[in-house]
């Protein structure tokens, strides 16, 4: 599987273009907008978009979503199934506040914790992360882990923004993310890329 990242929008966003070597399908995670290198991206690789993953509904996330769909109409937006509440209220996706535009979606594909999506022979499997906002997902994908905002380099998402939960935020972060192999890396959604056993080692925020 090959990755590209892409720092986007107000907020430095991490942006990843992921992609099935052998079959070209690809997948996008949580584009902050749609940026004219994610478009290069696409067509310079000979890549088919399948789906867009929101790891979470918040408007630094997903400002992309609606320019990316529309100009692959073949792609399926996916969330998690308790992430609904936030990607379909205003005032809880700040959306209009981070991009200007009031932004609301009802995902293709409603995710659940365990659920398995095919892309050409990469499997991604979800793992429910919940505490950044209530219906967060993680995406766990051969050696490697989307993180969206549940877990960063040396920190963690903020917990007090709508459905958002330190408690929940920390039970996600040590019985889901610090059970995995300490080589996984980290793609987190916003700073650099970490690993999980740097994390249970370093990470004040959320001790192992």
């Amino acid at each position: 599987m090959q990755i590209r990242t892409f720092e986007l929008g107000a907020l430095g966003t991490n942006c990843y273009l992921a992609w099935d070597e052998v079959s070209k399908e690809a997948f996008i995670v949580d584009p902050a907008v749609f940026a004219e290198e994610v478009r290069f991206a696409i067509a310079s690789e000979g890549l088919s978009l399948k789906y867009v993953i929101l790891t979470h509904g918040h408007g630094d996330h997903l400002g992309g979503v609606s320019a990316i769909l529309d100009a692959y109409p073949g792609s399926m937006l996916a969330a998690g199934k308790d992430e609904a509440p936030i990607l379909g209220n205003p005032s809880y996706n700040f959306a209009e506040y981070i991009t200007g535009s009031i932004e609301t979606f009802i995902p293709d594909i409603l995710l659940s914790d365990g659920d398995e999506l095919s892309v050409g022979g990469v499997t991604l499997k979800i793992i429910a992360t919940p505490g950044h906002t209530v219906g967060g997902i993680s995406i766990l994908a051969p050696g490697v882990l989307f993180s969206g905002d549940t877990l960063f380099r040396e920190s963690i998402g903020r917990t007090d923004l709508p459905t958002g939960d330190y408690g929940t935020l920390e039970r996600s972060i040590k019985e889901k993310l610090y059970t995995l192999p300490d080589d996984i890396e980290v793609y987190p959604g916003h700073m650099q890329p970490t690993t999980i056993g740097y994390e249970k080692r370093y990470n004040v925020c959320v001790r192992e």
